[in-house]
């Protein structure tokens, strides 16, 4: 049994911020619940066997502001980072949504999940026969080519919608009548349809693999660069298509169709398995601890083992230096 000290970058300060502290939030929420029992909270940072920072975008590109936390100097053999952020580049050990093929590390990145304030309207739909459509995909194609080639379908039986101009307005400006009516019409063009489309978005991850799960639909996955979860029965209800194939997918789909009630099945039973209320935090915390049990490198060593995602090219320390600018300007304080 591990005690664990769940923490944000953001925990001093006075004004709460859904997006910001949604995860850790929801990972202590997940602790209560946890069906396992196992593991538990602790605030004795001394005593925690992991010490785990949870963000979401918010601690900088390349985790400046854990890496210059007290008590990440102090304990680094015993911290991580949960982030789920597209962009972040893993300095850190932990456990990241977005992770792509070539960060993966046993002793360093383990693929997580996304942890965002969620959709209220998803949630488990049976496959029943009677669905509008085949597929379905809904969400912004401006954010990777791959999404490009799904409007290029032109079936009827296959519904695809641009949502990046309407998403971001309501997002950031609608009301809460807007959103809901949002969410409702998004949650139900993953119910309406047999299959869930689930291209790569800004990152090699999308979260609407994650919600397809939790629908109960089989899942067509476009992310070539995606290091998909460990342990996750991926073969029973998911099919990963290569990006420079996507023009075959309606080809595919005819050929699943008479699997899609055991597919979706199958997708609703992995996401109970893995990511549902109760079980996450356990997972979190095994792959805390696996990636703990495996490492070779502590102290300073470790640390400039991190900082090779900065060094490793050009173009990684320009982004670092965008980064720290625009860490400066929210907090006015360089973190290194």
């Amino acid at each position: 049994m591990a005690q664990i000290a769940l923490l944000s970058v953001d925990d001093d300060l006075p004004e709460f911020d859904e997006t910001k502290h949604f995860a850790v939030s929801a990972l202590r929420a997940s602790a209560a619940l946890d069906r396992f029992g196992k593991h538990s909270l602790t605030t004795d940072y001394a005593a925690a066997d992991i010490i785990l920072f949870v963000a979401m975008g918010t601690c900088g590109d390349f985790a400046e502001r854990v890496r210059a936390h007290p008590l990440y100097l102090k304990y680094p053999e015993k911290s991580f980072l949960f982030d789920s952020a597209d962009y972040i580049r893993p300095v850190l050990p932990g456990i990241y949504a977005s992770l792509h093929k070539k960060d993966y590390s046993p002793e360093h990145t383990r693929s997580g999940f996304y942890l965002m304030p969620e959709n209220p309207m998803v949630d488990y739909r049976p496959i029943t026969g009677d669905e509008k459509y085949l597929a379905a995909f809904v969400g912004s194609v401006n954010t990777h080519p791959v999404r490009e080639g799904l409007f290029n379908f032109n079936r009827p039986d296959i519904y695809v919608l641009d949502s990046s101009k309407e998403s971001y307005r309501i997002r950031y400006h609608g009301s809460a009548e807007e959103k809901a009516d949002f969410w409702k019409r998004y949650a139900d063009s993953i119910g309406d349809a047999s299959f869930s489309l689930c291209p790569r978005g800004r990152g090699p991850g999308s979260i609407r693999l994650y919600e397809s799960m939790k629908t109960g639909r089989g899942c067509i996955i476009l992310a070539d660069d995606w290091m998909p979860n460990e342990g996750v029965d991926w073969d029973s209800f998911a099919v990963f298509v290569p990006e420079k194939d996507v023009a075959g997918i309606p080809a595919l789909l005819e050929k699943l169709k008479p699997r899609a009630r055991e597919m979706g099945e199958r997708a609703r039973a992995e996401w109970e398995k893995w990511f549902a209320e109760d079980v996450r935090f356990h997972w979190v915390v095994e792959l805390c601890l696996n990636m703990k049990a495996q490492r070779k490198l502590h102290g300073a060593l470790r640390r400039i083992y991190h900082l090779r995602h900065i060094i490793s090219s050009r173009a990684n320390f320009h982004r670092y230096m965008i980064s720290k600018k625009n860490l400066y300007k929210l907090h006015h304080r360089i973190f290194w």
